[in-house]
């Protein structure tokens, strides 16, 4: 699988060099800022710029997808959440719906399920809190198991049609995810105490070493095939 990421590289900067270019500008700026100025709050508007640009181009190459469109949205919303207020298990709230979006268009799921799934995630808050569970850990829990039904359907789709190139952005996109949520727990655990605070500023400039690629991955993972007039003008990611 991983041999074909340098041919899926060039595969993606063919499709469409002008993105590519602004998001690699991009990421290596904000990694090289954080490594040498860490304290430079421009880093923190590279970051989140970068992953609006994932929803602007979605709108623009895929605007069809409206499931993948809110599910990125939903994302950058939950990170600004996150950051800029102490709201933090509504901000893991609405990652939770994200993930859920993911899951749906992955398996191809109508869009009522999502009212299910609401039921769910509240019986499953109230049964994490009955035994014990703080409420951020609570909404926590229910999203680890989300991504990881994510990262299956992924690796099923990829098992499927391994030759899609948007199947294998799907794929590196949520491994990529996975690594992130872990450098954030490992995080968590750092400031509870759990390990040594010195490992902190590595767990917290590796979130951003695999969040921000994973957006762009998929970003480029639609499972709605472009309209005719967009197969005419770009070739399609296959």
């Amino acid at each position: 699988m991983f041999k074909t990421w340098w041919q899926d590289y060039k595969k993606l900067f063919d499709t469409d060099p002008k993105w590519l270019t602004i998001w690699l500008l991009t990421y290596f700026s904000f990694l090289i800022l954080d490594i040498f100025v860490p304290e430079f709050r421009g880093a923190s508007v590279l970051k989140y710029a970068g992953i609006f640009s994932c929803i602007i181009y979605v709108m623009q190459k895929n605007p069809q997808d409206t499931p993948l469109i809110l599910a990125l949205f939903l994302t950058f919303l939950a990170d600004t959440i996150l950051v800029w207020t102490t709201m933090e298990t509504f901000g893991v709230v609405i990652f939770a719906f994200a993930q859920f979006l993911h899951i749906m268009r992955q398996s191809e799921k109508p869009p009522r399920d999502l009212f299910g799934f609401t039921a769910v995630l509240v019986l499953g808050y109230i049964f994490a809190r009955q035994c014990g569970f703080t409420a951020l850990y609570a909404i926590s829990t229910i999203y680890a198991i989300e991504i990881m039904i994510n990262v299956y359907l992924a690796v099923h789709r990829y098992k499927m049609q391994h030759n899609r190139l948007r199947i294998r952005c799907g794929l590196y996109g949520f491994l990529m995810f996975i690594a992130c949520d872990a450098c954030v727990g490992l995080r968590h655990l750092v400031l509870d105490g759990v390990f040594p605070i010195e490992i902190l500023p590595m767990a917290s400039f590796l979130v951003w070493f695999f969040y921000f690629p994973s957006q762009v991955l998929l970003a480029n993972s639609s499972t709605i095939e472009p309209t005719p007039s967009k197969v005419a003008r770009k070739t399609s990611l296959r």
